[in-house]
């Protein structure tokens, strides 16, 4: 019976066409170091916070992508069936980021090759075999951030202790975002490893899963600390469920482990709000013995946390955010409202929250759009997992990124095409796209 869905094999024939001879050229075995390079530029953009013009960042990544897809297609002709679901809500939502971008034109940019550009990925890496294509996309990350933190440790001493190490990054948020994609990678590979009695590689994975791991508490950074947790919780418990002979014991250890993180998290939250209360307080007192103003903030020791303290101010940005929503966006990222309400100008921040994000620069309906297509992809990534876990060690791959890309994406702005959570998060998407998710291969393969 022919599955219902969007067939994308025109899209495939069209890039063989466009490519021609090139597909000849390059060899699939160069799919790994295509990925790192891809990879790599995306941490390298994350540790500078983006200094060059987005136009311009976003073009060198499309290049990228392009040398991506060329090293990825391999010979043969395949049918690829997409899913209706799927296709529909990208198509939709990517559609309304380039209207936005028709009243606000600092958003084409990166709408165009969400639009255009990652179907074409999803069309050929659907005619490739999952496993392959996930451990060449896992080894890339892996080897894309390793150099900065080897970078870090070799220039940066370490801090312990508030306000968190940053290595050579920018800030600790985006040294965290680079960590708990490496971390992840690495521990899928150290897990598939681990199943095919690879012993040495699993080693190395798994020492590499660890110092990210290290590195993203030495970071003090609560998205990624809540990222680490949330994907550890969701691989153990998946792993642990699917293939333990006692699960109800591992399962008990599982949870004392999410407590003592959880609590860990607490404290950085607590010492992060003492140190904001202690700073509002000398600045308080510092403009009475100035200028007489009467001093209006409690004490460091009285302090009550509100949704702000517990957020970092994440909190007003976003109902500043819903008190202001229109249907096209806004022209920047800067939450305007909301520097307006503060009264100052050297606290412009976006929304740090991916779907918030997406939601102001690009528009309401392109908000609900995104959170649409996210919990479609999340179910479907479960549902992947589900039926393939017994034959593939990869099979937790679309399931994990999901959950880096929603937990992160609370707390930080990462929904690009080129960020190092958006572009991992987007690789592993093709298998998601297909009508059938029981094939790990392209429905059907002709000849």
């Amino acid at each position: 019976m022919r599955k219902k869905g969007i067939d994308g094999t025109g899209m495939l024939n069209l890039y063989d066409r466009v490519t021609g001879i090139f597909n000849e050229i390059f060899d699939a075995r160069l799919l790994t170091a295509s990925l790192f390079a891809l990879l790599g530029y995306c941490t390298l953009f994350t540790q500078r916070k983006f200094p060059m013009r987005w136009m311009i960042f976003v073009l060198f990544g499309m290049i990228l992508m392009g040398f991506v897809t060329l090293t990825a297609r391999e010979p043969g002709k395949a049918r690829v069936r997409f899913h209706k679901g799927m296709a529909v809500l990208w198509f939709a939502l990517h559609g309304m980021m380039v209207v936005s971008g028709l009243f606000h034109v600092d958003w084409l940019p990166e709408s165009v090759p969400l639009l255009l550009c990652y179907p074409v990925v999803y069309s050929v890496f659907a005619s490739r075999d999952d496993e392959k294509t996930f451990r060449s996309i896992l080894r890339g990350a892996v080897f894309a951030v390793m150099p900065f933190l080897l970078w870090s440790y070799l220039t940066v001493p370490v801090v312990i202790g508030y306000p968190g190490y940053t290595g050579v990054f920018y800030d600790a948020n985006c040294l965290s975002m680079s960590c708990i994609v490496m971390t992840t990678a690495a521990s899928l590979l150290a897990y598939a490893s681990f199943t095919q009695k690879r012993y040495k590689p699993m080693i190395a994975y798994a020492l590499c899963a660890l110092l990210g791991a290290v590195t993203i508490l030495l970071t003090l950074s609560r998205s990624g600390l809540l990222a680490f947790a949330g994907v550890a919780v969701i691989l153990a418990a998946a792993i642990i469920a699917g293939t333990a002979k006692h699960p109800v014991r591992l399962l008990a250890v599982l949870a004392v482990i999410v407590a003592l993180v959880g609590a860990f998290g607490v404290k950085i939250t607590m010492d992060k709000m003492y140190e904001a209360a202690v700073e509002d307080y000398e600045l308080a007192v510092k403009n009475h013995e100035e200028f007489g103003y009467p001093i209006i903030v409690p004490k460091p020791e009285d302090r009550v946390m509100n949704m702000d303290d517990l957020t970092s101010d994440r909190w007003g940005i976003w109902m500043a955010i819903l008190d202001n929503l229109t249907w096209n966006g806004h022209e920047t990222s800067v939450v305007e409202e909301w520097v307006t309400l503060q009264g100052t100008d050297d606290r412009r921040f976006n929304a740090h929250n991916a779907f918030f994000g997406v939601t102001y620069n690009n528009g309401a309906i392109a908000g609900v759009l995104l959170v649409a297509y996210t919990l479609l992809a999340l179910w479907r990534a479960a549902q992947y997992y589900r039926i393939h876990r017994h034959t593939s060690p990869y099979a937790a791959t679309p399931l994990a990124f999901c959950a880096v890309f929603i937990l992160v994406g609370m707390f930080e702005s990462v929904y690009a095409p080129f960020s190092v959570i958006g572009c991992s998060y987007l690789l592993v998407q093709a298998p998601l796209w297909r009508a059938d998710l029981s094939r790990s291969t392209a429905e059907a393969i002709e000849g």
